[in-house]
């Protein structure tokens, strides 16, 4: 089993150089300058294949995510852009979700063993303290901004999470900030065209308050929750 794992490890590490290499070979076609100029035939395309540019998108966005592409807000902003801001922040949650179970998944079945036998049992109140709150943490550790995503995953995976709640907390932690990047990637097209510096004034308007309230309510949410656990 474990020269099994290893192999595995191994084909799995050569694949993600595969990736990044191809990515900086070709940085300018993930440039957003690159998108616009080419949004016509982006459009036609959706229009023509709506169903199909949605699939291909959502799984496109996983792909990246799951290869732990940077800046996945810009991914987000992206998906806002060219299907708006409800379809587009529903691919974002389902596509980023579905990365980040890929990521999970991996990292669990590689890394659980090694950080429960050199970890969770010599600080096992962790472990009991995860376990007592794992739905409120997990959904914390989504929406708290700063922790990188990548991370997320692998921590989640380290102390054991259920996959169950592991897809669930992360289609919930995921919306708010969802919304709230495809709302501003909505109106991408007019900011670029206009110059419009991307500030705190963007998001007075009526589309980006409904996304920000959306987190203000998770956040209540969950501040009920840990009371109750106190309780």
């Amino acid at each position: 089993m474990e020269v099994y794992k290893k192999r595995l490890f191994f084909i799995i590490i050569l694949l993600f150089i595969l990736f990044w290499g191809i990515y900086f070979f070709n940085k300018d076609f993930f440039q957003i300058n690159n998108i616009l100029s080419k949004i016509e035939i982006i459009q036609n395309f959706i229009y023509q294949n709506y169903l199909v540019s949605i699939i291909a998108f959502t799984f496109f966005y996983s792909f990246l995510i799951l290869c732990n592409f940077p800046i996945a807000s810009l991914i987000s902003m992206v998906s806002g852009f060219l299907f708006g801001i409800w379809v587009g922040a529903i691919i974002a949650i389902l596509a980023g979700t579905l990365g980040a179970y890929g990521i999970f998944t991996i990292a669990k079945f590689f890394f659980l063993d090694y950080v429960k036998k050199n970890i969770l049992n010599k600080y096992s109140f962790i472990e009991d303290y995860f376990n007592k709150n794992d739905i409120e943490l997990m959904l914390l550790i989504r929406i708290i901004p700063g922790i990188p995503f990548f991370l997320q995953n692998l921590l989640l995976a380290s102390l054991g999470a259920e996959n169950k709640k592991f897809i669930y907390t992360s289609l919930i932690g995921f919306a708010p900030w969802s919304f709230i990047f495809c709302s501003v990637g909505n109106g991408l097209d007019d900011i670029m065209r206009n110059n419009i510096a991307i500030n705190f004034q963007l998001f007075l308007k009526i589309e980006f308050i409904t996304p920000i309230l959306i987190l203000i309510m998770v956040l209540l949410i969950i501040l009920i929750f840990k009371k109750r656990i106190i309780k």
